[in-house]
């Protein structure tokens, strides 16, 4: 929460808010924007920085009330908090002697330019001015500009102050009066810098221009932001906010600055309604448990829970014999009906085990002497002891002992392809039978513990007095603090998105994980002793030198990779044309579906979803459930799809249509730019590529062509170059992956690193078996026995 300090009223619709901000204060600089949220229910909003205040810690914004989020912003008086400011954003003014440069700012633009003169004035240059718009009141800021300024031309459409005329009337008045302009910069409406853009180029004057695009982010996580420049697509966010003018496709900015137009049109006309759920606190209620365990708790140490040979687990297996266990059928996990469940975005598929279907489940479990199915556990799980106390009834231990090795099993209960892993290593597939459903009955025992109330946390060990910083609170993360806290260590999780969970919050809907869930395990995390803190970017709000200044011994990089990859299609920027990242990241993170929250979403009839990994899947399986017909296109077969079988088979049964063989080489758009229909190739399968899957080639001449008004692309990311490009002396690897030792460790000493940023794309579960290797070697770095 930030509080505003300054509220000033320029006009009847522009502000200036002075915000505390320390250390965005500190560390902002010239072009420079922030992302703000006013209420729980509000938008991501880019602002850019209009000033900064070390001393006192604050920031300065200049907003005008035009839609839903900026209004809602306006209504907020000195006193008041900014529920969410994030940054600085974006790269910084490129700032040299450039010699005499013009600086054009339109209406609102004024703000943004205001730093940027002062920089370029401080750096050398002769700075020329031009302030403009529609009238006197619309002129802002100044004395502030005049201050750094050698001189200012102010320009009103209406004539009621300075000079009648345009912005770029005044850019052709100092351009003619000077013998040599070197550069232009110009912010302001779109509109406006384009012609500004002309002016100069003209001239053959080069001319910057800032960029204020839709983002959700503001990070380069969900490509909501991209444009073509130069005839590339760059994301807005971290290839700019600041572009060669020359290059901006214009028109396709245009088209796609109305994205979200009708439906936020829509919001203003229920501004009141928003308003009021601004302070709204929605609380989940707690969910019981009916299921009883049979006899009283065992307070057992884990040691004796884990204990192949202590008595109770002995006197086990002399209570049946292999063979009788073996001929158990493996349960079936209760789901939702399908017709329904397509219908409802918040409840779970699947259901989860009763008490008998686990305790008979578990009889299953052979108990092996030397169990393979923890080997093919990344976070190494004691599996069989956990089951077998599901098996006599002790639940709660059962949890126990998960807790031991796992920060998040409920999460991975529901979540991780055990199929592909610790149930694929199990004895039963040796004998043709089903794996035992370690999946399931990790999840029962750790649902069983959370609605019970019954919540242990694992023993911690006395602090050793040493601070450890964590960037990014997903699935590495979590599990690398849940660790370090064990060994003593003061964590710190820093996230710079507005909630703790990272990809199990923007990424995995929440009918096939529901939030609650996440939150629990995160609140289990700051009982132990976790520090979270939201709204910083490491790299941007604080660096790694300032966070080893502050006496941080250690830093692990679970930044994930949250930079999404397109096809770069003829058409592909069109709009509708979504990320399966921002589109994910708006219905589970933002709840841009509910009508009572302010992130749009625009509704669709005929959505395409492209990919065939399991965030496809999220994907259509959420359109379907906002009501759209899904079709869903894949380049190879259904045999290749890297998706688990279950999602796939969910979403068959909730009547996604599956188009395989074919793949998107071409969009067409409508006159306002929107997508409207798809242009699929059709493929065949040739000789396997390094995956070991068949690639697929084109049916030479043979297209089908489908009409869509939605395509979300799930065709993978990429790292996010933001973070390990911020740090010095630090190796990447491919794809600006964060190159590390089989100890996790970094070229850096002190840094560590796991989950996607390593990998460039894995599991939930892997990225937490990164985070647990991770944290033992740092334990064993920082001691002295590495």
């Amino acid at each position: 929460m930030n509080k505003i300090v300054r509220k000033e009223q320029f006009s009847e619709k522009v502000f200036l808010f002075e915000i505390e901000a320390p250390l965005i204060a500190k560390s902002r600089k010239a072009g420079n924007f922030v992302i703000v949220r006013v209420g729980k229910k509000g938008e991501r909003m880019p602002l850019t920085i209009a000033g900064a205040d070390i001393e006192k810690g604050t920031i300065t914004l200049v907003v005008q009330m035009v839609g839903l989020s900026s209004k809602k912003l306006c209504a907020l008086n000195v006193g008041d908090y900014v529920t969410d400011v994030v940054g600085p954003l974006g790269n910084p003014t490129k700032i040299e002697n450039y010699g005499t440069v013009v600086c054009a700012g339109g209406g609102l633009g004024v703000a943004p330019m205001l730093p940027i003169i002062q920089a370029l004035k401080a750096a050398g240059n002769r700075v020329l001015s031009v302030m403009a718009g529609r009238s006197k009141d619309l002129i802002i800021l100044e004395d502030k500009v005049r201050e750094s300024s050698d001189e200012v031309i102010i320009m009103t459409d209406d004539g009621s102050y300075g000079e009648k005329g345009v912005v770029t009337v005044g850019i052709e008045k100092f351009i003619e009066q000077e013998p040599h302009v070197d550069k232009v910069f110009a912010i302001g409406p779109p509109i406006m810098m384009k012609f500004s853009n002309l002016t100069a180029q003209k001239h053959n004057i080069p001319c910057e221009v800032s960029l204020n695009t839709i983002m959700v982010d503001g990070t380069g996580m969900c490509g909501a932001c991209r444009l073509t420049i130069g005839g590339k697509t760059k994301f807005v966010c971290i290839d700019g906010p600041e572009f060669d003018g020359a290059l901006v496709d214009w028109d396709e900015m245009f088209k796609r600055m109305g994205t979200f137009k009708r439906e936020e049109q829509e919001e203003l006309a229920h501004y009141e309604e928003h308003l009021d759920s601004l302070n709204a606190e929605e609380k989940a209620e707690a969910k019981g448990t009916d299921i009883k365990m049979d006899s009283d708790p065992t307070n057992d140490p884990i040691e004796v829970l884990t204990d192949r040979n202590a008595a109770w687990r002995d006197e086990l297996r002399k209570s049946m014999k292999p063979k009788e266990r073996t001929q158990i059928e493996r349960v079936i996990m209760p789901e939702l009906d399908p017709v329904y469940r397509a219908t409802t975005r918040t409840e779970e598929v699947n259901i989860g085990l009763t008490k008998e279907m686990a305790m008979t489940e578990a009889k299953r479990c052979l108990d092996c002497a030397k169990p393979t199915c923890v080997e093919g556990c990344p976070v190494n799980i004691n599996i069989p002891s956990f089951i077998k106390n599901i098996e006599r009834g002790q639940f709660l231990a059962a949890a126990k002992v998960l807790k031991n090795t796992s920060a998040l099993p409920a999460v991975c209960g529901r979540v991780c392809p055990q199929e592909k892993q610790c149930e694929s290593k199990c004895i039963h597939l040796k004998m043709n039978e089903p794996a035992v459903a370690i999946g399931y009955l990790e999840r029962f025992a750790a649902d069983y513990e959370r609605e019970s109330g019954n919540i242990s946390l694992p023993e911690i060990a006395p602090a050793n007095g040493m601070k450890i910083a964590v960037v990014g609170s997903g699935p590495a993360g979590l599990s690398f603090a849940g660790d370090m806290v064990k060994k003593g260590y003061d964590v710190y999780v820093f996230e710079a998105l507005h909630e703790i969970g990272g990809v199990l919050k923007y990424g995995i809907p929440e009918f096939r994980l529901p939030n609650k869930i996440v939150d629990v395990e995160i609140e289990n995390l700051a009982k132990m002793g976790v520090h979270f803190q939201t709204d910083v970017i490491v790299g941007k709000t604080i660096s790694v030198e300032q966070l080893e200044a502050q006496g941080f011994k250690g830093i692990f990089v679970g930044s994930g990779a949250g930079l999404p990859n397109f096809m770069n299609i003829p058409g592909e920027n069109s709009i509708n044309i979504m990320s399966s990242n921002e589109y994910l990241t708006r219905v589970n993170l933002m709840d841009a579906a509910n009508p009572k929250t302010d992130t749009p979403l625009n509704p669709a009839k005929s959505v395409l979803v492209v990919g065939g990994g399991n965030t496809a899947m999220d994907s259509c399986r959420t359109a379907k459930r906002l009501g759209a017909d899904v079709t869903l296109v894949y380049r190879r077969s259904e045999v290749e799809m890297p998706a688990r079988l279950e999602e796939v088979k969910h979403a068959k049964e909730e009547g996604i249509k599956f188009l395989t063989l074919h793949n998107p080489i071409e969009y067409i758009a409508d006159e306002t730019g929107a997508v409207k229909q798809a242009v699929l190739q059709v493929m065949e399968l040739g000789e396997p590529d390094a995956s070991g899957r068949r690639s697929p080639v084109p049916v030479e001449g043979k297209t089908v062509t489908l009409d869509v008004d939605q395509v979300i692309v799930a065709v993978g990311v990429s790292p996010n170059p933001l973070v390990p490009k911020s740090i010095e002396g630090l190796e990447l690897g491919r794809k600006n992956t964060i190159a590390v030792s089989e100890e996790m460790q970094s070229s850096r000493a002190e840094i560590f690193a796991g989950g996607d940023i390593v990998r460039g794309g894995a599991t939930v579960i892997l990225a937490m078996g990164d985070g647990r290797r991770a944290a033992l070697n740092m334990d064993k770095h920082l001691r002295g026995e590495a």
